[in-house]
């Protein structure tokens, strides 16, 4: 009966698999379809549709400016993460679940409603919709992330470390700086990575807060509504692999942090 129970539950896991990653993996064999047709039978291989989006200014212009958006924006909050996990891990402050609350907050609100409730706020105090609008929107909903992975490896530094710091002398900054901070830096780049993977791929935020300015995803799903092309696919595929690797790379870096 167990092993029945076992059988059903992992042939269950596999169907959901399946059902989240077989569109990529329908996007990644039309991106390399040889006809403009998105459908069966295939007409051939080619890369005509890569090389289409790497002369496509429109499409290079939104790719420019979505990294204009997601490096300031992973390095505020990964800046403002660590901020926040000291805070949590290191200080005794009063009400620390209530600030813990606060930070993990624009997790738990659905985005669309936050989306709703900065635009209507950016109007009231009359600031027109630019490019650091969507770096601070985006940087208050990726927060949460940063502050607990740089809170996951604060949590796994000895404490012994810093307190001999402090014995032999060392003051407050000077022990962060000499021991807390190297034994974060592993931390602070996956936080980075991470940031910067989901700042990139952020679209309902992105939308409402963009105004003129329009990063690649706000161009790709504009595209999709009213233009399904293979270039659409390839770039999709490019984005999919690109954020894989950038996860991977971060979520080495944290291992490598915790050992």
């Amino acid at each position: 009966m167990k092993s029945r129970a076992t059988q059903a539950a992992t042939l269950w896991v596999y169907l959901v698999f399946i059902f989240m990653y077989l569109p990529v993996a329908m996007i990644a064999i039309f991106s390399f379809n040889a006809s403009e047709i998105i459908a069966f039978p295939l007409q051939g291989f080619t890369f005509q549709w890569y090389q289409d989006t790497f002369t496509d200014l429109r499409l290079l212009g939104g790719l420019k400016l979505t990294f204009l958006v997601a490096i300031p924006t992973a390095l505020f909050s990964t800046i403002l993460g660590a901020m926040a996990a000291l805070a949590l891990t290191r200080f005794p402050i009063r009400r620390r679940m209530l600030l813990l609350v606060m930070i993990l907050l624009p997790f738990l609100i659905p985005k669309m409603i936050l989306a709703v409730a900065q635009l209507i706020l950016l109007s009231d105090l009359g600031i027109a919709r630019t490019v650091w609008t969507i770096i601070a929107g985006q940087t208050i909903i990726i927060l949460p992330f940063t502050t607990l992975v740089n809170a996951s490896v604060l949590m796994r530094i000895d404490r012994r470390l810093e307190e001999a710091a402090y014995d032999l002398g060392a003051s407050p900054v000077s022990a962060f700086r000499r021991v807390t901070l190297p034994l974060m830096k592993n931390g602070l780049l996956a936080a980075w990575f991470i940031a910067f993977v989901l700042s990139s791929a952020e679209y309902v935020l992105t939308s409402f807060l963009s105004g003129r300015a329009q990063p690649l995803s706000i161009l790709v799903a504009s595209d999709f509504r009213f233009n399904i092309s293979p270039a659409l696919d390839a770039i999709a595929l490019m984005l999919v692999v690109a954020n894989i690797a950038l996860i991977g790379i971060g979520e080495f870096i944290r291992l490598r942090s915790q050992k």
